[in-house]
């Protein structure tokens, strides 16, 4: 005798919902409490009787059907999310195809994907600063994800034509606080850090090590930063990031630990010298 799930209209109910019309369909009980099914099945003319009824006296029912399946979707989305992150761990960590900000040989590493025509890469760029001044120990990685246009790739090139060290530091900074990223602008910053011709060839297969990390992680907007094994879409603030930074140095040193390692030091709000 079939069951309630295997009826075509509550099959398409959600699992509160289910569970509730076992309770009010006669016989109900019976398959609650035993898992057994009832001797007849109800009919699902009877089924969608039950629901418009149900539904009319406790609408509230909907919410809380809604609400559950939200909550296993984000469930869902943070499990593959997380082993998208472990997966291409090696990838995001690699800094030869990004901009390095802060101590280079640093104990905890943030991974900032940008778009220079970004006004949001923009305004959350005084809060990495922050976050360097605070934690001396900190490292940061620019990966460069021009998807707003030309002018957005022929920056990201710049920059990466910078190489590392201050220099490159520096670049960065500039195409941050420019007001435009237009040709001329680009070239005068060019000028003004004494930078040697772009080469295309070079960057760009830099630039498209960045896009096919950016896809397995399903990043399709900036900025997107990674910190240890959470990611973050869009604007964060200052504290939100640093509590991460935090998380991502205690389980660092948990691991050392745990391996019989010396635990990584924990140089948190570490004022870098100006």
């Amino acid at each position: 005798m079939p069951s309630l799930s295997t009826i075509p209209a509550a099959r398409k109910l959600s699992a509160p919902l289910l569970v509730i019309l076992c309770l009010a369909l006669p016989g109900g009980a019976a398959i609650a409490q035993t898992g057994a099914p009832a001797k007849s099945a109800p009919s699902t003319q009877a089924i969608e009787q039950v629901v418009i009824k149900l539904l009319k006296s406790r609408p509230e029912l909907v919410r809380e059907a809604l609400d559950e399946l939200q909550r296993r979707e984000l469930a869902g989305h943070a499990q593959q999310e997380s082993k998208a992150l472990a997966a291409s761990a090696k990838a995001i960590a690699d800094a030869s195809d990004a901009t390095v900000l802060g101590n280079p040989a640093g104990d905890v590493t943030l991974v900032e994907f940008i778009d220079y025509h970004c006004g949001y890469c923009k305004k959350l760029a005084p809060s990495i600063e922050a976050l360097i001044q605070r934690d001396s120990q900190l490292r940061v990685l620019v990966k460069h994800l021009p998807i707003l246009g030309p002018e957005s790739i022929a920056a990201a090139q710049l920059a990466l034509s910078a190489g590392q060290g201050a220099t490159a530091q520096q670049v960065h900074k500039a195409l941050l606080s420019a007001d435009s990223i237009d040709a001329d602008s680009l070239q005068a910053i060019s000028r003004q850090f004494g930078l040697k011709p772009v080469d295309v060839v070079a960057v760009n297969r830099q630039l498209g090590e960045v896009r096919v990390l950016s896809e397995r992680l399903g990043i399709q907007g900036t900025p997107a930063i990674v910190v240890g094994d959470v990611m973050f879409r869009g604007a964060v603030g200052t504290e939100q990031l640093a509590a991460a930074i935090d998380a991502a140095r205690r389980a660092q040193s948990a691991k050392s630990a745990k391996a019989g390692s010396k635990p990584v030091a924990d140089s948190r709000r570490v004022a870098r010298p100006t």
